[in-house]
């Protein structure tokens, strides 16, 4: 952002706080990612296999 700053580019601190990737909690700072694996084996059937979600009905095509 420096860098933008120093070329005269204006950078809004808003819209940097919007989409800077550590405000997800999974997401830390240095790229990494936390999965809550029990949480997501808990999901499977048992097959191994997650349950299809089922497409939104009564929309514009109907």
């Amino acid at each position: 952002m420096a860098a933008l700053r120093r070329t005269g580019r204006q950078v809004d601190g808003e819209v940097l706080a919007r989409i800077w990737p550590t405000h997800h909690e999974n997401v830390h700072f240095y790229g990494t990612h936390s999965v809550d694996i029990g949480g997501e084996l808990a999901q499977l059937d048992t097959d191994g296999y997650r349950p299809l979600r089922m497409a939104e009905t009564g929309g514009a095509g109907s």
